[in-house]
């Protein structure tokens, strides 16, 4: 009873509560779940950590109307996706900014990674939380300390305040390295992404987007606008591309991506494949992750028209993005041989 009551009163988790003010160890795969079910938002993140570094307060400062929370997990796969989607409290979102990478949906296995006590209703979850070891051996004796610790605001460190502010879960942004010659030294040390299946590449990745766009079923939502975010991976992501033969598929399916969402009048695609900072290597931390400069650019741009990406633009702006692909390969042949 003394340790059931005391995993039911910290509640690392969020399986009963979540409140803003919160001062715990946070792990995006245990507490998202209780988040999407217990937090007070309107406006929901969703997406792999293309979105971790994300700074709410930027949307909070575009409209003071906004809640925004974040539902985050690195390396996040469409199955994933669609399942934290599933928890959210639709009925009461006005903004849905979802996170779209492409390599995900040309992928040929899929599994949910989340542990499901955490996520699925029932009596018999409820105790396997209450009793079990991640709640009350691994995370409770850490968050009371730290809510002990952290009651004097002088401990709150930026390090500190990445781990256990709700709004920064899953931020890496001082756990990584960020700049041009870290990230040459990756790739050229064979450190770049997994390899993509090329066959039956093409129904394969469509045939998953119409799979999402099923679940989600927008259009159920007509009072909630949904921004599809396509995230700028570096030039250098490209020109691998390139180099394993994928680049045009991956251009072709989004095309695919424009029209399908073309169907829903309250969905659109935030496009930043095209932006200038894709060929330069410092604003990132490998071949796909960016800083959070980039980041904020994202937020900060994610109602800006500029960024829209409609029918009556698609060829120019994935034009733009072959043309700094070439320019980057251009400028950094001498080691790109």
């Amino acid at each position: 009873m003394c340790i059931g009551l005391i995993s039911y009163i910290v509640d690392p988790f969020f399986q009963f509560r979540a409140k803003p003010d919160t001062r715990y160890f946070l792990n995006p795969r245990f507490i998202t779940g209780g988040l999407s079910k217990n937090y007070d938002y309107n406006v929901v993140v969703l997406g792999s950590s293309m979105t971790q570094n994300f700074n709410l307060n930027i949307l909070r400062n575009i409209n003071a109307d906004y809640k925004p929370v974040k539902l985050s997990t690195g390396g996040m796969n469409c199955l994933e996706m669609e399942y934290i989607y599933s928890f959210i409290k639709k009925e009461q979102v006005k903004t849905f900014i979802i996170n779209i990478d492409i390599p995900p949906f040309n992928t040929t296995f899929e599994e949910v990674r989340y542990p499901q006590y955490l996520y699925e209703d029932g009596i018999i979850n409820k105790l396997k939380y209450l009793y079990g070891y991640e709640t009350f051996v691994r995370f409770t004796p850490i968050d009371i300390g730290l809510t002990i610790y952290l009651k004097d605001k002088k401990n709150i460190t930026p390090e500190y305040d990445m781990k256990t502010n709700i709004d920064n879960v899953g931020n890496t942004s001082l756990d990584v390295h960020y700049g041009a010659d870290y990230v040459k030294q990756l790739y050229l040390s064979g450190w770049t992404v997994s390899e993509q299946s090329l066959e039956d590449m093409r129904p394969r990745m469509q045939n998953r987007l119409d799979s999402m766009l099923a679940r989600m079923s927008p259009d159920k939502y007509p009072d909630a606008e949904y921004i599809f975010v396509m995230p700028p991976y570096s030039a250098l992501y490209w020109y691998h591309a390139k180099q394993r033969g994928y680049y045009d598929e991956f251009m072709e399916f989004t095309r695919y991506i424009e029209h399908s969402i073309s169907k829903y009048n309250n969905v659109r695609i935030a496009f930043f494949f095209d932006i200038d900072e894709i060929t330069d290597l410092n604003y990132y931390a490998d071949i796909t992750h960016f800083n959070p400069a980039i980041s904020d650019k994202i937020l900060e741009n994610i109602n800006n028209p500029v960024y829209t990406l409609d029918s009556s633009d698609i060829d120019y702006r994935l034009q733009k993005v072959d043309s700094l692909v070439n320019v980057f390969v251009e400028q950094n042949n001498d080691w790109l041989k």
